[in-house]
């Protein structure tokens, strides 16, 4: 029989029914209007066809469509056209195809599908909608959009109470800024926070941002980034255990195994705690720090308390700062000092307060040492007041050359000569055929030292000229050494860990000076 009827809201009361198991009640899904009702034999079953403005009603769920077919005893929805789902007056979902399923509470939503929640927007060709767990989920490509960002990905698992969406498989987030890229994401859409699951990439035109865990605010630009993460900018990169990284003032703090490498000096700084700022291109690390500075021929590694990187004013270079207990090693020279301070600008390594550097045999110590570079290669060596280069020769025997200001020359890694420029003092023990026959002692205000294999083959003494040679025998052990003798053997780094190592027993200084120009500051 074929009948047709017109119905009203709430033109037909159901009742609650129960389920079998009795574990939770299940209501009927209520039509609350559609302009005409069709009941047939053909279609199988209680279902009922509904057309023209229908409207059914189920919990806080009101259902708008074109037309439906309603299957009173399995309790489902067939909807067509013009689709729209409110959920308690806040969630509004819309679609060409429904499936409801109202004792499983769930919504199977199809092609042109899109679910409104506030400003945050769902759009996708395939959406499940489980109100039981309240969320909805699509698997085969769609994305979601807030005021700031769009997410698109291939499956997306979306809670709209607690504004909190799960994105699986190529993973896109843009935004004005910058696009992040994942297979695994979680993203909650009120604070508009990223949280990272598996490993992500944030390109933007100033870096790329790479992690494994951690969290990105989207709304404030702020970053905590762990496993594996780092920060590529256009020369430098940031890495450690975990940054936490502000984009708009470009500073980024690293706790644990922190590394920053500048691939356009050459220079890597490590610790474990640091911060780089990528628009002051300031650096500083402690704890365990570590400078490698990288050249074609060796690399020297330098470890101090603290380790600082600033611009130079004006320039495109960076002057490097050693601050306490300065220790550095390279197969061709080491050495120790308080402070360090190393101009990219025109290569010039400066070391304070007590240093000492060992260049093969020999040992130079000054108040201050200034070494030149050129081309990587080490060519000159300033020793500024209190000057002494030590080279032994012998069993307790040493080549020393002493004075108020010296100037060292150097090819091919050795030293070739010595000018001292005043209080000039030198012992040394010349030979015949590899033998030693005396002692020579020489003093001059200014003198030059000529070196050949690290040996002493000349010295030009130029003004008030006073020297003597004598057997070896004849000269006690006292008047073998210069005032302010000091072998510092046992201090130096005899190998790159060896720049780690604190001794318990510390050289006595010649003299102190005052850094208190140094600062910090980021």
């Amino acid at each position: 029989m074929r009948f047709f009827l017109v119905l009203s809201a709430a033109l037909l009361l159901v009742g609650f029914i129960v389920s079998s198991s009795g574990e939770r009640e299940a209501t009927t899904i209520h039509i609350d209007h559609a302009d005409y009702m069709e009941r047939s034999e053909r279609f199988k079953g209680n279902v009922q066809a509904l057309f023209g403005d229908v409207k059914f009603r189920h919990h806080q769920t009101v259902m708008h469509c074109d037309s439906a077919f309603f299957d009173r005893d399995s309790n489902h929805v067939h909807a067509y056209g013009s689709i729209h789902v409110i959920q308690d007056d806040s969630i509004h979902l819309y679609g060409d195809i429904l499936y409801y399923y109202g004792n499983r509470d769930l919504a199977e939503m199809r092609d042109n599908v899109k679910m409104v929640n506030g400003d945050i927007v769902l759009t996708t060709q395939h959406l499940d909608y489980d109100r039981r767990k309240d969320v909805a989920y699509y698997f085969n490509g769609g994305q979601i959009e807030s005021p700031e960002n769009v997410l698109t990905s291939e499956k997306a698992y979306y809670y709209p109470r607690t504004e909190e969406a799960h994105f699986q498989k190529d993973v896109v987030l843009v935004n004005p800024d910058y696009k992040i890229l994942s297979d695994t994401l979680l993203y909650y859409t009120i604070p508009e926070i990223v949280k990272i699951t598996g490993p992500t990439r944030i390109l933007s035109d100033d870096n790329l941002i790479y992690a494994e865990s951690g969290f990105y605010d989207t709304q404030n630009d702020i970053a905590r980034l762990e496993k594996n993460s780092y920060i590529e900018g256009k020369e430098q990169t940031l890495s450690g255990d975990t940054i936490y990284y502000d984009r708009n003032s470009g500073f980024g703090e690293v706790f644990s195994r922190m590394v920053m490498r500048d691939t356009t000096n050459h220079v890597i700084i490590k610790g474990n705690y640091g911060y780089y700022n990528e628009i002051s291109q300031k650096a500083l690390a402690t704890d365990s720090a570590l400078l490698l500075q990288i050249s074609a021929s060796d690399t020297l590694f330098l470890h101090a308390d603290t380790l600082r990187s600033d611009p130079i004013p004006d320039t495109d270079f960076q002057m490097l700062r050693a601050y306490r207990n300065v220790k550095f090693f390279r197969q061709d020279f080491q050495g120790r000092c308080d402070s360090m301070v190393y101009s990219l600008k025109d290569s010039i390594n400066s070391f304070y307060y007590d240093p000492v550097i060992w260049a093969h045999h020999n040992q130079l110590s000054a108040d201050e040492i200034h070494l030149y570079t050129r081309e990587n290669q080490l060519y000159k060596a300033e020793l500024i007041q209190n000057s002494f280069v030590i080279a032994p020769e012998g069993t307790d025997m040493y080549n020393q050359i002493k004075g108020n200001n010296m100037t060292g020359y150097i090819k091919d890694n050795q030293l070739y000569r010595i000018d001292v420029d005043g209080s000039g003092q030198t012992i040394y023990y010349p030979k015949e055929d590899e033998h030693i026959i005396g002692v020579n002692r020489a003093e001059s205000s200014n003198m030059t030292i000529h070196l050949e294999d690290q040996q002493v083959t000349g010295i030009t003494l130029r003004t008030h000229p006073d020297g003597r040679l004598n057997p070896v025998f004849l000269v006690s052990q006292e008047e073998t050494r210069l005032s302010n003798f000091r072998w510092l053997d046992e201090f130096r780094p005899k190998q790159m860990s060896d720049i780690f190592i604190r001794h318990e027993k510390q050289p006595e200084p010649v003299d102190r000076i005052d850094y208190s120009e140094f600062h910090f500051d980021r």
